[in-house]
């Protein structure tokens, strides 16, 4: 199993940020992990999308479904499609002072099948490459407030 965890703080209130984690256009400006909504309307609990990631013989590709979502708090979760990986994750967002957030992520990967032989290299890269997306978030929304 995989564990990865991060956390941020961002020079902006949690009304801000938390569009970026719910609204498909503007989630896409800072996850490097395609997503296709797979049901109509905003983002709510039982809302689906698929995500793809990886490459050549390590592409995987994922049905998501929200477990949580609690504006301007938390958003929640897991895989739904069987596929050899079992993610489950989620994001808290709180304030820090009135102009600042912290924003969280936890989340864990169980590899069954085939994936389990990749996941000592998967592991590291889905690390590294969670705690970018939250840098590259921060740098959007902090380059907004310079504008």
């Amino acid at each position: 199993m995989i564990t990865y965890g991060s956390d941020v703080v961002i020079a902006r209130p949690p009304s801000d940020v938390w569009p970026y984690l719910i609204e498909r256009e503007k989630q896409a400006q800072w996850s490097d992990v395609p997503m296709q909504p797979l049901t109509e309307g905003p983002t709510q609990p039982g809302s689906r999308m698929r995500l793809s990631f990886g490459e050549g013989p390590l592409r995987a590709s994922l049905t998501l479904e929200m477990t949580a979502v609690d504006p301007p708090e938390r958003l929640a979760f897991t895989t739904v499609s069987r596929g050899g990986i079992h993610w489950e994750g989620e994001y808290r967002l709180a304030p820090v002072d009135d102009r600042t957030s912290r924003l969280s992520q936890r989340g864990t990967l169980r590899f069954s099948g085939l994936w389990r032989l990749a996941e000592p290299i998967v592991g590291d890269e889905i690390r590294r490459g969670e705690i970018a997306e939250l840098e590259k978030l921060k740098a959007i929304l902090e380059g907004a407030a310079e504008k």
